[in-house]
Protein backbone atom coordinates (compact mmCIF):
# COMPACT_ATOMS: atom_id res chain seq x y z
CA UNK A 1 0.00 0.00 0.00
CA UNK A 2 2.82 2.43 0.86
CA UNK A 3 4.41 1.81 -2.52
CA UNK A 4 1.15 2.43 -4.34
CA UNK A 5 0.53 5.64 -2.42
CA UNK A 6 4.03 6.88 -3.22
CA UNK A 7 3.52 6.30 -6.95
CA UNK A 8 0.08 7.93 -6.93
CA UNK A 9 1.43 10.89 -4.97
CA UNK A 10 4.23 11.40 -7.49
CA UNK A 11 1.81 11.26 -10.41
CA UNK A 12 -0.60 13.62 -8.64
CA UNK A 13 2.12 16.23 -8.09
CA UNK A 14 3.15 15.98 -11.74
CA UNK A 15 -0.39 16.41 -13.05
CA UNK A 16 -1.05 19.32 -10.66
CA UNK A 17 2.05 21.19 -11.75
CA UNK A 18 1.30 20.61 -15.45
CA UNK A 19 -2.20 22.01 -15.00
CA UNK A 20 -0.72 25.22 -13.56
CA UNK A 21 2.14 25.78 -16.00
CA UNK A 22 1.76 25.70 -19.77
CA UNK A 23 5.55 25.56 -20.19
CA UNK A 24 5.74 22.11 -18.61
CA UNK A 25 6.53 19.34 -21.11
CA UNK A 26 5.45 15.70 -20.97
CA UNK A 27 7.54 13.06 -22.69
CA UNK A 28 8.42 9.40 -23.06
CA UNK A 29 11.82 7.75 -23.07
CA UNK A 30 13.44 4.32 -23.50
CA UNK A 31 16.93 2.95 -23.62
CA UNK A 32 19.68 0.63 -22.43
CA UNK A 33 20.94 -0.20 -18.94
CA UNK A 34 24.45 -1.53 -18.32
CA UNK A 35 24.17 -2.66 -14.72
CA UNK A 36 26.23 -4.39 -12.06
CA UNK A 37 26.24 -5.08 -8.32
CA UNK A 38 29.17 -4.09 -6.12
CA UNK A 39 30.14 -6.31 -3.19
CA UNK A 40 33.18 -7.27 -1.12
CA UNK A 41 33.22 -11.00 -1.81
CA UNK A 42 36.66 -11.93 -3.19
CA UNK A 43 35.96 -15.44 -4.53
CA UNK A 44 32.88 -14.56 -6.58
CA UNK A 45 33.59 -12.40 -9.63
CA UNK A 46 31.00 -10.12 -11.22
CA UNK A 47 30.50 -8.45 -14.57
CA UNK A 48 27.90 -6.12 -16.05
CA UNK A 49 24.64 -7.21 -17.68
CA UNK A 50 22.47 -5.32 -20.14
CA UNK A 51 18.80 -4.51 -19.63
CA UNK A 52 15.94 -2.33 -20.82
CA UNK A 53 14.48 0.83 -19.34
CA UNK A 54 11.41 2.83 -20.40
CA UNK A 55 8.86 5.25 -18.99
CA UNK A 56 7.53 8.78 -18.84
CA UNK A 57 9.14 12.10 -17.91
CA UNK A 58 8.01 15.64 -17.14
CA UNK A 59 10.18 18.76 -17.48
CA UNK A 60 9.20 21.64 -15.17
CA UNK A 61 10.93 25.03 -15.66
CA UNK A 62 12.13 26.56 -12.36
CA UNK A 63 14.29 29.56 -13.28
CA UNK A 64 16.59 30.71 -16.04
CA UNK A 65 18.62 27.69 -17.23
CA UNK A 66 17.19 25.48 -14.45
CA UNK A 67 14.43 22.89 -14.62
CA UNK A 68 13.19 19.87 -12.69
CA UNK A 69 12.58 16.52 -14.39
CA UNK A 70 10.69 13.82 -12.42
CA UNK A 71 10.35 10.47 -14.16
CA UNK A 72 8.65 7.10 -13.74
CA UNK A 73 10.75 4.30 -15.27
CA UNK A 74 10.64 0.52 -15.55
CA UNK A 75 14.24 -0.68 -15.22
CA UNK A 76 15.94 -4.07 -15.70
CA UNK A 77 19.08 -4.30 -13.55
CA UNK A 78 21.34 -6.86 -11.87
CA UNK A 79 24.67 -8.50 -12.60
CA UNK A 80 26.47 -11.56 -13.97
CA UNK A 81 28.54 -13.65 -11.58
CA UNK A 82 31.18 -16.34 -12.02
CA UNK A 83 33.45 -18.55 -9.94
CA UNK A 84 36.27 -20.93 -10.84
CA UNK A 85 38.23 -23.10 -8.44
CA UNK A 86 41.71 -23.78 -9.83
CA UNK A 87 42.22 -26.59 -7.32
CA UNK A 88 39.23 -28.56 -8.63
CA UNK A 89 39.25 -29.86 -12.20
CA UNK A 90 36.14 -29.14 -14.29
CA UNK A 91 34.70 -26.82 -11.66
CA UNK A 92 33.12 -23.55 -12.78
CA UNK A 93 30.05 -21.48 -11.97
CA UNK A 94 28.18 -18.87 -13.99
CA UNK A 95 25.20 -17.00 -12.57
CA UNK A 96 22.89 -14.10 -13.26
CA UNK A 97 20.98 -11.93 -10.79
CA UNK A 98 17.99 -10.20 -12.39
CA UNK A 99 16.39 -7.23 -10.63
CA UNK A 100 13.43 -5.33 -12.05
CA UNK A 101 12.57 -1.94 -10.52
CA UNK A 102 10.03 0.81 -10.88
CA UNK A 103 12.34 3.81 -10.50
CA UNK A 104 11.32 7.38 -9.64
CA UNK A 105 14.23 9.75 -10.33
CA UNK A 106 13.95 13.47 -9.59
CA UNK A 107 16.54 15.26 -11.72
CA UNK A 108 17.66 18.87 -11.40
CA UNK A 109 18.83 20.11 -14.81
CA UNK A 110 21.08 23.07 -15.55
CA UNK A 111 21.37 24.15 -19.19
CA UNK A 112 25.01 25.00 -19.93
CA UNK A 113 24.08 26.07 -23.45
CA UNK A 114 20.84 25.77 -25.40
CA UNK A 115 19.83 22.12 -25.48
CA UNK A 116 22.74 20.77 -23.40
CA UNK A 117 22.15 20.14 -19.68
CA UNK A 118 24.06 18.69 -16.77
CA UNK A 119 21.88 16.73 -14.35
CA UNK A 120 21.87 15.35 -10.81
CA UNK A 121 19.22 14.11 -8.44
CA UNK A 122 17.96 11.42 -6.05
CA UNK A 123 16.06 8.29 -7.03
CA UNK A 124 13.79 5.83 -5.27
CA UNK A 125 13.43 2.34 -6.74
CA UNK A 126 10.55 -0.04 -5.93
CA UNK A 127 11.60 -3.66 -6.43
CA UNK A 128 9.20 -5.57 -8.67
CA UNK A 129 11.12 -8.82 -9.23
CA UNK A 130 14.35 -10.44 -8.02
CA UNK A 131 15.56 -13.72 -9.54
CA UNK A 132 18.81 -15.64 -9.65
CA UNK A 133 19.78 -18.17 -12.31
CA UNK A 134 22.95 -20.23 -12.41
CA UNK A 135 24.72 -23.00 -14.28
CA UNK A 136 27.72 -24.88 -12.92
CA UNK A 137 29.95 -27.75 -13.88
CA UNK A 138 31.36 -29.59 -10.88
CA UNK A 139 33.62 -32.57 -11.59
CA UNK A 140 32.00 -32.93 -14.99
CA UNK A 141 28.40 -32.85 -13.70
CA UNK A 142 26.35 -29.95 -15.04
CA UNK A 143 23.64 -28.32 -12.92
CA UNK A 144 21.13 -25.55 -13.60
CA UNK A 145 18.76 -23.88 -11.18
CA UNK A 146 16.85 -20.66 -10.57
CA UNK A 147 15.69 -18.93 -7.38
CA UNK A 148 13.14 -16.28 -6.48
CA UNK A 149 15.02 -13.78 -4.32
CA UNK A 150 12.17 -11.36 -3.63
CA UNK A 151 11.72 -12.35 0.04
CA UNK A 152 15.46 -11.96 0.67
CA UNK A 153 15.51 -8.50 -0.88
CA UNK A 154 14.96 -5.00 0.43
CA UNK A 155 11.88 -3.61 -1.28
CA UNK A 156 13.22 -0.09 -1.80
CA UNK A 157 16.46 1.07 -3.40
CA UNK A 158 17.74 4.59 -2.69
CA UNK A 159 20.31 6.11 -5.02
CA UNK A 160 21.58 9.20 -6.80
CA UNK A 161 21.95 9.97 -10.51
CA UNK A 162 24.52 12.07 -12.38
CA UNK A 163 24.32 12.74 -16.09
CA UNK A 164 24.20 14.79 -19.26
CA UNK A 165 21.19 15.47 -21.47
CA UNK A 166 20.54 17.08 -24.81
CA UNK A 167 17.32 18.34 -26.40
CA UNK A 168 16.98 19.01 -30.11
CA UNK A 169 14.30 21.50 -31.17
CA UNK A 170 12.79 21.15 -27.66
CA UNK A 171 11.30 17.79 -28.66
CA UNK A 172 13.85 15.06 -29.31
CA UNK A 173 15.84 14.10 -26.23
CA UNK A 174 18.76 11.90 -25.18
CA UNK A 175 20.64 11.47 -21.93
CA UNK A 176 23.54 9.57 -20.38
CA UNK A 177 23.42 8.79 -16.66
CA UNK A 178 25.32 6.96 -13.97
CA UNK A 179 23.33 5.71 -11.00
CA UNK A 180 24.98 4.99 -7.63
CA UNK A 181 22.93 3.19 -4.98
CA UNK A 182 23.69 3.64 -1.29
CA UNK A 183 21.31 0.97 0.02
CA UNK A 184 21.81 -2.81 0.02
CA UNK A 185 19.79 -4.92 -2.40
CA UNK A 186 19.50 -7.87 0.01
CA UNK A 187 18.69 -8.03 3.72
CA UNK A 188 21.31 -10.72 4.44
CA UNK A 189 23.91 -12.74 2.58
CA UNK A 190 23.20 -16.37 1.73
CA UNK A 191 25.79 -18.70 0.17
CA UNK A 192 23.04 -21.09 -0.99
CA UNK A 193 21.59 -18.35 -3.21
CA UNK A 194 24.93 -16.73 -4.13
CA UNK A 195 24.00 -13.33 -2.69
CA UNK A 196 25.85 -10.96 -0.36
CA UNK A 197 24.31 -8.60 2.18
CA UNK A 198 26.41 -5.67 0.90
CA UNK A 199 25.44 -5.87 -2.79
CA UNK A 200 24.58 -2.43 -4.21
CA UNK A 201 23.27 -1.35 -7.61
CA UNK A 202 25.42 0.49 -10.15
CA UNK A 203 23.81 1.41 -13.49
CA UNK A 204 25.05 3.24 -16.57
CA UNK A 205 22.04 4.30 -18.63
CA UNK A 206 21.62 5.58 -22.19
CA UNK A 207 18.15 6.70 -23.30
CA UNK A 208 16.40 8.54 -26.10
CA UNK A 209 13.03 10.26 -25.77
CA UNK A 210 10.48 12.66 -27.12
CA UNK A 211 8.65 15.60 -25.52
CA UNK A 212 5.07 16.15 -26.74
CA UNK A 213 4.70 19.72 -25.48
Amino acid sequence: MKKTMLILYTLFIGVTVMAQNDKVKLGVKAGLNISSLTFDESELSSSSKTGFTAGVMVEIPLAKNFSLQPELLYSQQGTKTSFFDQDVTNSNFKGRIELNYLNIPLMLKYYVIKGLSIQAGPQIGLLLKANSKYQDNFLGYENQESFNLKKYSNGIDTSINFGLGYQFKDKFYTDFRYNISYSNVFKDGDANYFINHDMKNRVFQITIGYFFK
